[in-house]
C-alpha cells in the first residue's frame, strides 16, 4: 500500500521529479569539471553540452511545475484595484490571453524541434558538437515544458475562473504553529 502512495506521489509530480534530477545532475557534473580541472588537471571534454542540456530541461519543466504550483511571480497591481465584476472579467480576458501565448510558444517550439530533426523534409538531425547526440534531445524539453504549462492553463481556466470542473477540496495540513485565525 505504502508503495503504490509513493509511486502515485511520483506520477502525480512527475514534473518536479524531472526538474529535481536534472539541476541535482548539473550541480554534481559541474562540480566534477571543477576538481577535474583544478586537482586533477584533466578537465571533462563534454560537460559543458551535458551541463547546458541539463540545464535546458530543469528550466522548461521546472518552467511548468513552478506554473502548475502558481509560483511564478506576477503583476496584479491593476487587477488588484479593481473590484466586483470588472475584476472577474479582466482575470478572465488575462487567463484566456495566457492560454493563447502558452499554445503559440508550444507550437513555435514543437516546429523548432521539427527543424532540428528534419532539415528541408528529410530526416537529417542535428548533432551536438562533442558527444554527438541528437540535439532535439535537448530541444524537446521546450515544447514539453510549454506543452504542460498549456495544459495547466486550460485546466486552471476550466476550475477557477469557468467553474466547470470541481477540484476535490484539499485535507488542511496542520502545520503545529497556531496564531489567532488559524495555522501558521
Amino acid at each position: 500500500m505504502k508503495i503504490k502512495k509513493t509511486f502515485k506521489k511520483i506520477i502525480t509530480n512527475f514534473d518536479a521529479v524531472i526538474t529535481g534530477a536534472t539541476l541535482t545532475l548539473c550541480v554534481v557534473i559541474a562540480n566534477l569539471n571543477v576538481f577535474m580541472r583544478y586537482f586533477l588537471n584533466h578537465p571533462l571534454q563534454w560537460n559543458d553540452e551535458v551541463v547546458t542540456g541539463l540545464f535546458v530541461w530543469t528550466v522548461f519543466i521546472g518552467s511548468a511545475y513552478a506554473y502548475r504550483k502558481h509560483a511564478h511571480l506576477g503583476v496584479d497591481i491593476v487587477v488588484n484595484l479593481m473590484h466586483g465584476k470588472t475584476k472577474a472579467i479582466v482575470q478572465d480576458i488575462i487567463s484566456i490571453l495566457e492560454l493563447l501565448v502558452l499554445v503559440m510558444l508550444t507550437v513555435i517550439s514543437a516546429q523548432y524541434v521539427y527543424n532540428l530533426i528534419y532539415v528541408r523534409g528529410v530526416y537529417k538531425p542535428y548533432v551536438s558538437d562533442i558527444l554527438r547526440f541528437p540535439k532535439w534531445w535537448i530541444g524537446i524539453a521546450v515544447p514539453i515544458g510549454f506543452g504542460l504549462s498549456t495544459i495547466y492553463s486550460v485546466y486552471f481556466l476550466l476550475t477557477d475562473r469557468l467553474h466547470i470542473i470541481k477540484r476535490k477540496p484539499k485535507p488542511e495540513e496542520d502545520s503545529g504553529y497556531q496564531v489567532e485565525g488559524g495555522n501558521f
